[in-house]
């Protein structure tokens, strides 16, 4: 059950990552950034914290 919800996740993460190229704060920045890099924690947080906005 947990490999499913992280194989759902992850796309949505990785959507989160691509979709905004610019992230208005510099801590999102950060994370926009590290996500980009392949970081999926930081896509994880990327995409919690926009969700939260």
């Amino acid at each position: 059950m947990k490999k499913i919800v992280i194989s759902l996740l992850a796309p949505l993460a990785l959507a989160a990552c691509w979709a905004q190229p610019v992230q208005p704060t510099a801590e999102l920045q950060a994370l926009q950034d590290r996500c980009s890099a392949g970081d999926m924690t930081a896509c994880s947080d990327l995409a919690h914290q926009v969700k939260a906005q």
